[in-house]
């Protein structure tokens, strides 16, 4: 998706202040795990339990593909603004991609404007710990072709690593996931994954 715009206001500023709740809450729950960050649970906080389900069920498919890794060449492919590779990003916080993935926060993205669009799946900022789902594209994905919501929480994940967005533009970032991820090689996405959250 293309750049969503910077809207101020009540709407944004409620985001915000739930992206820092979540944030200081991913980073006490990052601290239990930091044993075991593989064996750790998904940190999913959304209300509604259909929503979680299919969440959960997308996060371990995607914890799948990750352990091949074909699939991990993906952190190679992007840098981050600093020019790091995201592979190296990864390595500096002496956690797997498989950990990492735990170590993010899914909360819920209802009622914000990126969610809007049926074809946005979840949203985050470069750099974040917390990744907001958008509830009703996200089930209707997971029922109808589970593998884009794999993929979308995968892009997630990198935006989460520091990777900004257009440039590259979304859907070259989706693609290169399902290159990467061999199971999706030569089928075409449905939905576009991975808008950026607007800062307040």
């Amino acid at each position: 998706m293309g750049n969503i715009g910077r809207k101020r206001g009540g709407l944004w500023s409620v985001a915000f202040l739930m992206t820092w709740v979540c944030s200081v809450a991913a980073s006490r729950d990052v601290g239990a795990a930091d044993n075991t960050p593989e064996a750790a649970p998904f940190r999913v906080r959304v209300p509604h339990n259909d929503v979680a389900q299919a969440v959960r069920r997308a996060l371990a498919g995607a914890d799948r593909l990750l352990m091949e890794s074909a699939c991990q060449e993906v952190l190679t492919d992007f840098r981050n603004a600093s020019g790091r590779t995201l592979r190296e990003v990864l390595d500096g916080r002496e956690v797997s991609a498989r950990g990492y993935l735990r170590w993010i926060l899914y909360s819920d993205g209802r009622g914000l404007k990126p969610c809007d669009s049926k074809a946005v799946l979840a949203v985050t900022e470069p750099g974040s710990r917390v990744v907001f789902i958008c509830p009703t594209a996200f089930v209707e994905a997971m029922s109808a072709s589970p593998e884009d919501a794999e993929a979308t929480l995968i892009h997630e994940m990198l935006h989460s690593l520091g990777l900004g967005e257009n440039p590259p533009r979304s859907r070259d970032i989706t693609e290169r996931v399902r290159v990467r991820c061999d199971p999706w090689r030569r089928r075409p996405s449905r939905k576009e994954s991975g808008a950026r959250a607007p800062r307040p």
